[in-house]
């Protein structure tokens, strides 16, 4: 009795672990599915490193130059910025007996992508950014602080600074659906010449006005801030008999709102 019992219980037991193996297998041959995730983060950007941009090719960043030979100021920084906007130079002119209209150069570029010296001219240009990730849309405007004025405070009554042929250009296809095209005076009033609405505008624009071929620069006039230009979508009309024998200037004020200006 005992052996036939031990026997039986060794049988048994076979039968169970053969049992458990055969299910084993049969599961693991059944395949399955299974889930992981992937995560990323996004924060406004700081632009305080962005560099000035070619406004032809606003993916290549330059070392442009003011009209004196000096380093423009760094851009505002944030995530919605004004990054770089050219000064205008009109050069030394001849007083005239009758109204007169003088032309700005273009703006000069000393120094290309790599920081090695180069010396090209491109379109009087400002430059914007919107790295916030809100896309919320922006207005830029540009106004004079003042009528033109000389050293003793006295204006250059009557005097016109004229901008055309705006043109706009970026790194993303957010492109700003208010772009100024037309021909208008600034003045202490602001006006608008860029807009982007409800999810335009991310990434860098340029607002430049015209082209190279607009711009009429005679040997190396951009080299001198005392050259004369010729030809210029940037034009000053001055009224005779207004101007004496003396330096006039202004300020450009170009403002950037995170309000939508479609």
């Amino acid at each position: 009795m005992n052996k036939i019992g031990i026997t039986a219980a060794a049988f048994l037991t076979t039968v169970i672990i053969t049992g458990v193996s055969t299910s084993t297998v049969k599961a693991a041959s059944t395949g399955g599915d299974y889930t992981s995730n992937g995560y990323v983060d996004f924060a406004e950007g700081d632009n305080s490193g962005i560099s000035p941009v070619d406004p032809l090719d606003p993916t290549t960043p330059v070392g442009p130059t003011n009209p004196d030979g000096s380093t423009p100021d760094p851009g505002t920084g944030g995530a919605l910025s004004i990054d770089f906007a050219s000064s205008l130079s009109f050069g030394t002119q001849s007083i005239s007996s009758n109204d007169a209209t003088y032309f700005a150069h273009a703006q000069w570029i000393s120094k290309d992508k790599n920081g090695n010296a180069v010396d090209i001219t491109r379109p009087n240009y400002v430059q914007v950014t919107d790295t916030r990730g809100t896309w919320d849309g922006w207005t830029l405007t540009v106004s004079e602080a003042s009528q033109f004025e000389n050293a003793a405070g006295e204006a250059l009554t009557g005097a016109e600074l004229t901008f055309s042929n705006g043109y706009t250009e970026g790194t993303t296809s957010a492109v700003p659906s208010f772009v100024n095209t037309g021909t208008y005076v600034i003045s202490t009033s602001a006006t608008k010449i860029l807009g982007a609405g409800q999810n335009e505008g991310m990434g860098t624009w340029v607002y430049g006005l015209g082209g190279n071929a607009d711009y009429q620069e005679n040997g190396g006039a951009h080299l001198s801030n005392t050259a004369v230009s010729t030809a210029s979508p940037i034009s000053l009309k001055v009224i005779a008999g207004t101007n004496k024998s003396t330096s006039y200037s202004t300020q450009l004020n170009w403002s950037l709102t995170n309000a939508p200006g479609n």
